[in-house]
């Protein structure tokens, strides 16, 4: 089978909306595709470099995305011993480090995550390019299933259960000492 055949069968993804396969039932059809590197695949899915032209610059846009928020993270904390590390990138994206930084001035970290991953969406289509039927399409479709299912498993009272366990565990380990 081909790469058309498999786009032109998968559902359309809508950002935000909940995914409707999962990223493994994803690659179960994608491993009879000719033109489907599943190492290429396998690369998109974990955020690394592969042979593809899109794994390459997804690797290296991603890189980015990480730079800069990491950066912002790292503004938030006090201290003049916060410094951070970035990783080497091979081309410097101005637009999408100004997406990034207006993403992350929302102040709801709920709403700042969402509108993080409408940056890493609109990136994924961006260099999927123009090629509807491509394998560039093929990998974007991943990063989308990745993170709609991301948004999905967000929300405001899981939020709230992760800090309290975070508090009532730090509470618990400031006694003992």
């Amino acid at each position: 089978m081909s790469v058309a055949f498999l786009l032109s069968s998968l559902p359309s993804l809508e950002f935000g909306a909940s995914a409707p396969l999962s990223v493994a039932d994803y690659r179960a059809r994608c491993e009879c595709i000719n033109g489907i590197n599943l190492k290429d695949f396998d690369a998109v899915e974990a955020g690394i470099p592969g042979s593809h032209s899109f794994t390459l610059a997804y690797s290296n846009a991603l890189t980015e995305f990480k730079n800069v928020t990491a950066f912002y993270r790292a503004s938030k904390w006090e201290g003049e011993d916060i410094r951070i590390q970035e990783r080497s990138i091979s081309d410097y994206h101005v637009d999408l480090r100004k997406k990034i930084t207006e993403a992350c001035g929302e102040k709801n970290p709920l709403k700042r995550e969402a509108a993080l991953e409408q940056v890493r969406w609109q990136m994924a289509e961006e260099l999927a390019g123009m090629g509807y039927f491509s394998e560039a399409k093929a990998y974007a479709y991943i990063i989308k299933l990745q993170i709609n299912s991301r948004l999905s498993s967000l929300s405001d009272e899981l939020g709230k259960k992760a800090i309290e366990e975070f508090i009532n565990a730090n509470d618990q380990e400031v006694v003992q000492n």
